[in-house]
C-alpha cells in the first residue's frame, strides 16, 4: 500500500485523531450529513466517514473535504494541551507553528499547501516573489470544547481565493503593515492599530495593501467562533459565485 502523507505534518497518524472529531463538529455545525459533505467534495461517504474516526486520507481528498467546509487544514490541528476540564489555555509562540495558507498557481510544484516555513526570512522571499499570499500561525489556545479560535497571519499582495464564509463572527486586527479586508464584496484597509468585527456568514478574505516588496510584512491577529449555521451560508459555492451574501 502507499504511503499516506500531508504536507508539512510530521506524525500523521497523531494528526488524523485529532483532525477527525474537529472536521466533524464542522461538518455538524453546517447542519450536512457524512453523505451530503461528500457529495459536495467529490469523494466517497467513506472517505469522510475514516477521516472522522481519526484514520489518515490521500492529502487531496483531505483537502477537498476542507475546501467545502470553508477551512484549511491549520485550522483543525491546534490542540490544547490541558484536560478537558480546563478552563484557561495557554499558547506558546512556536515558530514551526507556521503553514502556507495560500499558495498562488505560478508557484512552482515543490511549494505544497500547509508546508511549514518557521524562518521568517523564506515567508518574505516566498510572499516577495509571488509564490505565496498568505501564511498562517494557528493559536493553540483553544478551551476543550469551545468555539473561540485564533491565528496569526503572515499576508504577500491578493489572495487568488475568493474568500470563505462560515457560521458565527470573526475578529481581526492589524498588527504591522496594511491589512486588505474584504467583506461581501466591499473592501476595506486597515492600518496597524485597526481592527474589525464582521459576521463571518458573507464570503470574506485577508490580503496585503501593500507591494510584494514592501520593507514591512503585513501581520495580523485573527479570532472568530462557529456559532449556529445559516441556511443561505451552507450552499455550495458554485451556487453563490456571483453572490456577493
Amino acid at each position: 500500500m502507499p504511503v499516506i502523507s500531508w504536507t508539512g505534518v510530521p506524525d500523521i497518524e497523531s494528526a488524523a485523531k485529532l483532525v477527525g472529531p474537529r472536521l466533524r463538529q464542522l461538518r455538524t455545525n453546517r447542519g450536512l450529513t457524512i453523505r451530503e459533505l461528500a457529495e459536495r467534495a467529490g469523494v466517497s461517504k467513506n472517505t469522510v466517514l475514516k477521516i472522522e474516526q481519526g484514520e489518515p486520507i490521500a492529502e487531496i481528498l483531505l483537502t477537498r473535504i476542507c475546501n467545502k467546509l470553508q477551512t484549511i487544514l491549520p485550522n483543525l490541528l491546534s490542540a490544547p494541551e490541558e484536560v478537558e476540564s480546563a478552563i484557561v489555555c495557554i499558547h506558546r509562540n512556536d515558530p514551526a507553528k507556521w503553514h502556507i495558507a495560500f499558495r498562488r498557481m505560478r508557484a512552482p510544484k515543490a511549494i505544497k499547501d500547509f508546508d511549514q516555513v518557521a524562518d521568517p526570512q523564506e515567508r518574505r522571499r516566498l510572499g516577495s516573489v509571488g509564490f505565496v499570499s498568505g501564511f498562517v500561525h494557528t493559536h493553540d489556545s483553544a478551551l476543550p470544547n469551545g468555539r473561540l479560535q485564533a491565528a496569526t497571519l503572515d499576508l504577500f499582495g491578493d489572495q487568488e481565493e475568493p474568500g470563505f464564509r462560515h457560521s458565527g463572527e470573526e475578529f481581526i486586527f492589524c498588527m504591522s503593515g496594511i491589512l486588505k479586508l474584504t467583506v461581501a464584496e466591499e473592501t476595506y484597509m486597515l492600518y496597524p492599530g485597526d481592527s474589525a468585527m464582521f459576521d463571518s456568514s458573507y464570503r470574506h478574505r485577508y490580503e496585503s495593501g501593500q507591494p510584494l516588496d514592501a520593507t514591512e510584512v503585513t501581520r495580523a491577529l485573527m479570532v472568530w467562533y462557529e456559532g449556529n449555521e445559516q441556511a443561505f451560508s451552507v450552499r455550495p459555492d458554485e451556487e453563490c459565485e456571483n453572490d456577493p451574501h
